[in-house]
């Protein structure tokens, strides 16, 4: 097409016919223009399209760290539930004063025994780092992966209240003044004592809040999944 108008101006210019040979001019401005808007719409499209693979590998590798988090969580939340009965437990023992029940001793030893939460979060912090979160061009979605991985955030909150609570009671109750021996054979000896029935109570509420908030964050990263469920359905 552009050698054609090429001869065209060859063949006005030797014709003196200047205006004539000014339409073919522009014409071919206006070819050159489409042919490198064509070739930017090509390499768009084509950025687009790489865009898109590497922000669906990024949902594969993030529902993969959710299912690992979610499979974590609900364990924890699982050995919560159980330490809070044994909580309970105790409470109604030293309510009713049943320092002789044998129950006493067992379930005293949870109030050393703490949980963990080891979030997996290398695929976020890889979209953090490189700026890649930007591939997910929906706010919504983009809020919602922050959202469900800044629940991690108050977990940490969470258990470290109650494991400094744990080494507080530890150091400085148990070890100077119960043996272990004591515990599992004459429970009077710490049972009556006012910083244990403390540690029992406090036991109670930082727990919940421990399972509070593991809830919370399953409950965040379930709807994540679904989120990018939906993403996939939509391509």
């Amino acid at each position: 097409m552009i050698k054609f108008f090429r001869k065209i101006r060859q063949k006005l210019l030797s014709e003196n016919k200047f205006s004539k040979y000014l339409i073919y001019a522009i014409g071919e401005i206006v070819l050159v223009i489409i042919g490198i808007l064509i070739a930017l719409g090509i390499n768009e499209n084509v950025k687009d399209k790489n865009n898109l693979e590497l922000r669906d590998l990024y949902i594969i590798q993030l529902n993969d760290e959710v299912n690992q988090n979610i499979k974590q969580l609900n364990n924890l939340e699982n050995e919560t539930s159980e330490l809070i009965k044994d909580v309970d437990t105790l409470i109604r023992l030293l309510v009713n004063k049943e320092y002789d029940n044998p129950k006493l001793a067992s379930k005293s030893q949870i109030l050393i025994m703490a949980n963990d939460f080891h979030p997996i979060m290398i695929t976020y912090e890889n979209l953090k780092s490189s700026g890649d979160l930007k591939l997910f061009d929906d706010l919504n979605v983009r809020n919602s992966i922050s959202e469900s991985y800044e629940t991690f955030n108050e977990i940490k909150t969470v258990e470290l209240i109650d494991n400094k609570g744990v080494e507080i009671y530890y150091e400085n109750f148990l070890i100077p003044n119960v043996s272990f021996w004591d515990m599992n054979t004459n429970p009077k000896s710490y049972a009556k004592e006012t910083y244990f029935q403390n540690m029992v109570l406090a036991r109670s509420v930082s727990l919940r809040q421990n399972r509070d908030a593991y809830e919370k964050s399953i409950e965040s990263l379930t709807k994540l999944k679904t989120t990018f469920n939906e993403l996939h359905n939509d391509n």
